[in-house]
């Protein structure tokens, strides 16, 4: 079966810049899940329960599938992407996603049913990548209770392991990096409010891309 693109969101103010980080935002879909591509080039975001994908820079973005059921990790092997539709964890609570059900020839523009005994083989470790030097990004879980920013982005070159400062409070879902080493965070679309240190969930899908390599 073959799902052709049937919507686009037009970004009216484009993509926010700011000093190390560019925001992309995909409007009215609660959350990023999973990412991968290249912001130059085509980018697939999938969000609560669609997949979407850029080809300027994340000013407007053309829906290429509604699955209507989440993809938790997008995967790919031997110049195919697959969308990843289970979650899985181990003793240590680690988790991964799987379970191949949809795969793409075209950096998800267009979706096909796979339908093969191979499809449980497909895994990914989830909110976390690294760049060809060795350097690893990963999501954390805040568990301090006396805040409100749920997730934090950690790095790791090998020597040092530090939590990054990023200029965005949100529930981080996925963390990719592209051939040239750039950075790309998931978020959700909850809203922090400082006045009163709220979390408010949830609006849009937002894509934070790192403007240099290795940040």
């Amino acid at each position: 079966m073959i799902s052709l693109g049937c919507e686009e969101k037009e970004i009216i103010d484009g993509p926010e810049i700011y000093e190390d980080w560019i925001k992309l935002t995909i409007p009215d879909e609660r959350g990023a899940l999973a990412v991968f591509g290249d912001i130059d080039q085509i980018l697939t975001v999938t969000t609560w329960t669609k997949s979407y994908f850029t080809q300027d820079g994340g000013r407007t973005w053309q829906m290429s599938r509604d699955f209507r059921g989440s993809i938790v990790g997008l995967l790919m092997a031997n110049d195919t992407l697959f969308a990843l539709h289970a979650t899985t964890t181990d003793s240590l609570g680690n988790k991964s996603a799987a379970l191949a059900q949809h795969y793409s020839l075209d950096t998800g523009q267009i979706w096909h049913s796979y339908l093969d005994d191979y499809a449980t083989q497909y895994i990914k470790i989830m909110g976390t990548d690294t760049t060809s030097q060795g350097i690893i990004y990963k999501t954390v879980l805040n568990v301090n209770i006396d805040t409100v920013n749920p997730s934090s982005l950690l790095r790791s070159d090998g020597l040092l392991t530090n939590l990054m400062d990023v200029p965005f409070k949100h529930r981080l879902h996925d963390v990719y990096v592209d051939q040239n080493d750039r950075v790309y965070v998931g978020a959700a679309g909850d809203r922090h409010n400082s006045e009163d240190n709220t979390l408010w969930c949830c609006e849009d899908a937002f894509i934070y891309v790192s403007r240099d390599t290795s940040p």
